[in-house]
């Protein structure tokens, strides 16, 4: 995700941050414009958090470029891979950890993230994503984890009572994934 966030429009996204700022004060992080500045000028090394402070930052900065710039002014930039509107709920307990899968504990690790959020470019254990309002949670599961999670629905390592709209909307978006060869983005809201 930081490799999809660094290639973006950062100049453009200084520039929203900016005419957003003024029109609604206070409506984004404090933190945000000051850090993508110095992601700017140091790259990759800006987004290495050292404390919590840090991590918080990060999360900002990623939670206002993928869930408000890129919703709001550069719908172009991310591509939905499912077009399902469903509650988190739909989804929660989809992997089911009791179907004997412990082949497949890693994907019901990458699953909790959709709920949690993930942090980007830092382990998280170490400090994980923080939601600014407790409802909002960004994640994402690169090709890799795509595939992994791909493999665990094609297992049938799903809960036995899951919404069939909910199952078809997590095939679809794998698939799609898996076609685009990508990652996938995952927003709560």
């Amino acid at each position: 995700m930081v490799d999809e966030f660094l290639s973006g429009p950062l100049d453009e996204f200084d520039a929203w941050l900016l005419e957003t700022n003024a029109e609604f004060p206070g409506d984004i992080d404090a933190s945000v414009q000051p850090l993508l500045r110095v992601v700017r000028s140091n790259g990759r090394a800006a987004l290495n958090a050292l404390n919590a402070a840090e991590a918080t930052a990060v999360d900002r900065l990623m939670d206002t470029y993928f869930g408000m710039f890129c919703d709001m002014k550069r719908r172009d930039i991310k591509q939905a891979a499912d077009q399902s509107l469903l509650r988190a709920s739909h989804y929660a307990k989809m992997l089911d950890s009791s179907n004997g899968v412990a082949a497949h504990s890693a994907a019901l690790e990458l699953w909790s993230f959709m709920f949690s959020g993930r942090a980007v470019a830092r382990d998280s254990n170490v400090f994980p994503y923080a939601s600014e309002d407790g409802v909002y949670h960004l994640s994402y599961w690169c090709c890799d984890e795509v595939s992994l999670l791909d493999e665990a629905f094609a297992a049938k390592s799903f809960a036995t009572e899951v919404d069939p709209r909910a199952l078809a909307a997590v095939k679809n978006a794998l698939a799609s994934a898996l076609a685009r060869r990508s990652g996938l983005i995952t927003e709560i809201c």
